[in-house]
């Protein structure tokens, strides 16, 4: 088996920063600092102990210096349950500037009554952006 090899970038955007992890080539996760440093940076170490089974210490990403991130095209490698991944991948069918419900993409599934599994899959969206969990509404 090869070694782990990652890297963790700060990538500016119009949006503000976001923060990106790639193994090796592969970008594993991306989060936004518009919810906190705190809170993306733990996202970060999280996803690492759940997927790879290590603790992160404290980190300083580099700054994004190469194309522009968001135009070039990363290869995603995405990391899951078996349901999650149903999930991911049916967020990526909603058309851009479209959204829909927790229940709607439930149903979607074919698991209506699964609404809460289905918000907790949306909400555990390694890709944030790419992946556009930010079109799941609730019904209010």
């Amino acid at each position: 088996m090869a070694d782990l090899e990652f890297h963790i970038y700060k990538v500016p955007s119009e949006f503000g920063e976001w923060l990106a992890a790639f193994e090796r080539e592969e970008l594993i996760f991306l989060g936004s600092y518009n919810a906190g440093k705190k809170r993306v940076e733990g996202d970060l170490a999280e996803f690492f102990k759940t997927h790879y089974a290590f603790k992160v210490g404290p980190f300083v990403p580099a700054k994004w210096s190469e194309r522009s991130f968001w135009t070039q095209k990363h290869r995603i490698k995405l990391q899951g349950t078996e349901f999650q991944m149903k999930v991911w991948l049916e967020l990526l069918k909603i058309p851009a500037g479209k959204t829909i419900t927790y229940s709607e993409l439930a149903k979607k599934l074919r698991r209506p009554s699964a609404v809460r599994a289905v918000a907790s899959a949306v909400g555990k969206n390694p890709i944030s952006y790419w992946i556009p969990c930010h079109r799941v509404v609730g019904k209010n």
